[in-house]
């Protein structure tokens, strides 16, 4: 296989970025699964073949899982973080952000099909590697910590760790808020998103005085984002009010015994 082969395979991986866009799925697994095979067939000599073999895998195993092919999807996650281990023990600087990321999309395959066991250790490992990477690159590597800590959240709180999950989800809202602090304009919205979630998982665990303070906060950053943009977010700042009414409410209904800290 030559230049001529490789250069079609990045063309395919272009269609695919364009096909998947417009939301025309088929179309575009079918061109990332033909560029998957014609890097299969180069084969993966050095790190440079592994890593783009690895980034065709990783986009195949996304449509497969939003097309509900699971098992294969998990199967595409795989060998690609297979392949970006090898990549991260001969280039850190670009193996270990896309391990991270793929250990990130695989624990959410792993949690879509229910092994929750292999999604939080997917996860947890994402989170170690983030955080190692905020030590060299911090700019690229908070947001993608915050994502992955709130994996790790999630994964908690279900499987009944309602300490851990909502730790690890104030510490998400602590990276984006971190962010927002350096750059209001570009992480406002994230920041919303990321206290929001943290007050979802507050109001289950009873914790309403905090699910209030959370929320008050998010309408106040999304009346903002309203004042600029009021098609996109004024429905958002509705929903996200009717949430603090009620968590008013329940807030002052409930015992202040009963409150968690």
């Amino acid at each position: 296989m030559g230049e001529r082969d490789l250069e079609q395979a990045r063309t395919l991986e272009e269609r695919f970025a364009e096909l998947a866009e417009t939301g025309d799925t088929q179309g575009a697994l079918a061109a990332i699964d033909e560029a998957v095979n014609l890097r299969r067939a180069h084969g993966t000599p050095d790190s440079a073949s592994r890593n783009a073999l690895a980034n065709a895998l990783y986009s195949r195993s996304l449509v497969l899982a939003a097309t509900g092919s699971g098992e294969a999807a998990l199967a595409a996650i795989t060998e690609a973080t297979q392949l970006w281990r090898q990549v991260t023990e001969e280039d850190q600087a670009v193996g270990m952000p896309n391990l991270g990321l793929a250990l990130t999309a695989m624990s959410d395959q792993y949690a879509a099909a229910g092994d929750d066991v292999a999604a939080l250790k997917a996860v947890d490992e994402a989170v170690k590697i983030y955080t190692l990477l905020q030590t060299v690159v911090p700019e690229q590597a908070m947001l993608p910590t915050a994502t992955a800590l709130s994996g790790v959240a999630t994964i908690r709180f279900r499987t009944g760790d309602q300490e851990g999950g909502l730790a690890a989800m104030g510490e998400a809202a602590r990276i984006v808020r971190q962010l927002a602090a350096q750059n209001p304009q570009q992480y406002r919205e994230p920041l919303a998103v990321a206290l929001n979630n943290l007050a979802t998982l507050q109001v289950r665990a009873g914790a309403l005085q905090p699910a209030v303070g959370s929320l008050e906060e998010v309408a106040t950053i999304v009346s903002t984002l309203a004042d600029t943009d009021p098609d996109t977010y004024k429905p958002v700042l509705d929903t996200v009010l009717t949430n603090l009414e009620k968590a008013r409410a329940q807030a002052a209904e409930a015992p202040q015994a009963a409150q968690p800290a």
